[in-house]
């Protein structure tokens, strides 16, 4: 069995430090899958919601442990020396995007503002994030974030189609959590899957 060609990429002499690079992604997906998980249920639940949250809260605690063992066991396997100005340009790019999209979220609000739809800004924090994804596949070598980037930009632009209310704000934001809750389980379901078979020592020149 091969990642050659599959969601998380092919396998490569930095195949270790792309594993390690996921488990960290996997608790980024988790933490704001949670944050929109709690803005869908504000929009989607009546009533009390104090369980909502309180399950959102164990459910992201266990893929953040789940993360950690996934860290954890990951400093037992072998050592992979990445090239120096490899790991700048992968810092750099990754920055850049980031910068990017932080940048784009914050000019949302003024944007939509100057037009009175503040009511959109959801959603436009759902394009950005989503849109973000697709660089971020591709920089990694993780097809995997091309599918989540998709899932929340059609979330985030499908609701449009939906009246305002509550219903258009629960779709875009259910959308965005239940996409970055996937993509950090299978990551964290798949991310040790091959260490045996990997070579004792890996460098990359």
């Amino acid at each position: 069995m091969s990642y050659a060609g599959g969601i998380l990429g092919p396998v490569g002499p930095d195949l270790l430090i792309r594993m390690r690079g996921r488990a960290v992604g996997a608790i980024v997906c988790a933490g704001f899958g949670a944050y929109a998980l709690s803005s869908w249920t504000q929009a989607a639940v009546q009533g009390e919601r104090v369980l909502w949250f309180g399950a959102i809260a164990v459910a992201t605690a266990v893929m953040v442990v789940w993360a950690i063992a996934n860290l954890v066991a990951l400093r037992h396997a072998p050592k992979v020396v990445l090239d120096r100005r490899l790991a700048r340009f992968f810092r750099i790019r990754f920055a850049l995007i980031v910068a990017i999209e932080g940048a784009a979220i914050g000019v949302g609000a003024p944007i939509l503002g100057h037009f009175h739809r503040l009511d959109l800004f959801g959603q436009w924090i759902g394009a950005v994030v989503g849109i973000h994804f697709f660089p971020l596949g591709k920089l990694f070598k993780l097809p995997l974030y091309y599918a989540t980037g998709a899932v929340i930009s059609s979330a985030a632009f499908g609701s449009l189609l939906i009246s305002p209310g509550p219903l258009r704000a629960a779709v875009s934001a259910g959308g965005t959590g239940v996409a970055l809750w996937l993509t950090a389980i299978i990551i964290l379901s798949k991310n040790l899957e091959f260490l045996e078979s990997l070579p004792a020592k890996t460098a990359i020149a």
